[in-house]
């Protein structure tokens, strides 16, 4: 299950790299005859564009699931996760998710059947609240969709912003594919009470709806600062890049590896064209290559390359115990969680267009130590909203 176009219509570029990602990691596996005489097949019939919205993502499981399959990958998006996880469970058979970062999704009570190669999102909102603590940011408002994720992702902000001495002072909840007209009412009100540091907490489709809202209502300039948890995509428009530019968003941090050039060199071959090793497409391309990684690991450690009969219980049990490097890092869960162990976050700024006008440059400037919590920047690459190349001095 696999995000190739939006609920609208629109083409998701990060899930064309994903599936491509996803299917190299497949002819690596059967290449070398990792399991044996045993491959893993991804039957074209058996690719379903869910397009990342959660009405109609248990039908589209339950279809799967009653077929002769072992696992249901892809899984990228929180809400539509949840209720693909729920079906999972029913029929005992594995969701492996490459991006599905909902805070909800941790718990192996819950979902006994979920396995995902990233950590929780919230990690990622925790690094933008230190973020904004580090430039003295005081007073936010906070924008969020009412779904698993949204929801989930405002806690985590309201928590890390309360130890911080942070003040949330605006939140506006509202469901998403909400109408750019409507949120820019919201904007709005923000701007008339003089806020000025504003956090994004939503799917990308309602993050560019966001953007657009802060363009229109003039609130990408000097002084201001944006946080948002998604990066917006290569080949967005130009009113969502003026509201975007100078923001910043946390995104899994590629360490260099022969194993990450080696991806990137064959994704590069059946793209037919470079790709931006620092853009969203091509990190999700690359945890899509690592959750099907972690199958095949799975699938050797429950004895599929020795002849032995492996089911979805015997296939999730051996998933929890994955250890392994993959492109992007060491794979393996925190005990007693859905969550991965060890993955830095790195903080990606937005800088506008590129000199072709055509494609979103994101730089990256700074991380997170996955062992120490440490936040590390480098101040002098920030570029902030309205070109600005001076922090703010307060939210």
């Amino acid at each position: 299950m696999y995000t190739l176009t939006y609920h609208d219509g629109r083409p998701a570029d990060w899930g064309d790299f994903a599936l491509l990602g996803a299917r190299i990691a497949l002819e690596e596996i059967n290449g070398i005859a990792f399991l044996g005489g045993v491959r893993i097949e991804m039957r074209d019939e058996d690719v379903a564009d869910y397009h990342c919205w959660p009405e109609g993502a248990e039908g589209t499981a339950e279809n799967l699931f009653k077929r002769n399959i072992l696992a249901v990958t892809g899984v990228d998006c929180s809400e539509p996760a949840v209720r693909i996880s729920e079906v999972a469970a029913k029929y005992k058979k594995p969701a492996i998710s490459y991006g599905a970062n909902a805070s909800l999704l941790s718990s192996p009570a819950a979902f006994p059947f979920f396995f995902r190669v990233v950590p929780p999102s919230a990690a990622y909102e925790r690094c933008l609240v230190d973020i904004a603590a580090h430039f003295g940011l005081r007073r936010i408002a906070l924008f969020h969709t009412t779904e698993a994720w949204g929801t989930g992702a405002r806690g985590a902000i309201q928590a890390a912003a309360a130890a911080s001495g942070i003040e949330v002072a605006v939140v506006h909840g509202y469901p998403r594919d909400t109408p750019v007209e409507a949120v820019e009412r919201l904007v709005a009100e923000v701007k008339a009470r003089g806020i000025r540091t504003v956090f994004i907490a939503m799917p990308t489709p309602d993050t560019v709806v966001a953007f657009r809202a802060l363009a229109r209502q003039d609130m990408n300039r000097p002084g201001f600062s944006i946080f948002a948890s998604e990066m917006i995509s290569a080949d967005e428009g130009a009113e969502a890049v003026g509201g975007a530019l100078g923001y910043l968003a946390p995104i899994a941090r590629l360490r260099p590896s022969p194993k990450l050039e080696s991806f990137r060199r064959r994704l590069e071959k059946k793209l037919a064209r470079p790709v931006d090793p620092d853009g969203k497409a091509f990190n999700y391309g690359v945890l899509a290559y690592d959750h099907i990684l972690a199958l095949g690991q799975a699938l050797k450690r429950a004895g599929a390359a020795k002849g032995k009969e492996v089911d979805g219980e015997t296939l999730m049990e051996s998933l929890r115990r994955v250890d392994f490097e993959g492109a992007s890092g060491r794979i393996s869960l925190a005990p007693g969680t859905n969550d991965r162990a060890f993955m830095a976050v790195e903080i990606a700024n937005c800088h506008g267009f590129k000199e072709d006008g055509k494609t979103v440059n994101f730089v990256p400037v700074g991380f997170v130590d996955p062992q120490t919590g440490r936040l590390s920047l480098d101040e002098s690459r920030i570029l902030w909203p309205g070109r600005s190349k001076r922090p703010p001095q307060s939210g």
